[in-house]
């Protein structure tokens, strides 16, 4: 079990087998949790136990917290992707602001032009 940072500044992979290839003071601390880059996000979650279930996975944004088993966010600040099991994906954020998916198989593809108060679609 391993963990790895690739780039970036203050970023910490403590969990194992996850990574952090870039950013500023990004954490992955879940099993097989992973961060590409943003700033002050967190990537935690997921089981080493069978059935091993893989933690979040944020591809960059601010302020990002993907907490559940395979939970996922790919830009946008201050969202929180939670929930899943280990039969389960977690909830899905596409970006926007302030967003919260917490039930299983839950998405968001963020927000319209008012942004970041704006119709969700």
């Amino acid at each position: 079990m391993w963990s790895s940072v690739g780039g970036g500044s203050g970023n910490i992979a403590s969990g194992n087998d996850s990574t952090v290839s870039g950013g500023y003071r990004n954490t992955a601390d879940g099993f097989g949790s992973s961060i590409s880059g943003g700033q002050d996000n967190r990537a935690s979650g997921g089981s080493s136990t069978l059935p091993e279930t893989a933690g979040g996975s944020i591809c960059g944004g601010r302020q990002n917290l993907a907490s559940g088993f395979d939970t996922t966010i790919c830009g946008g600040q201050q969202n929180a992707a939670t929930g899943g099991n280990g039969t389960m994906a977690g909830g899905s954020i596409g970006g926007g602001s302030g967003l919260t998916a917490s039930a299983a198989n839950e998405w968001h593809a963020g927000q319209s032009a008012g942004f970041p108060t704006g119709t969700e679609y």
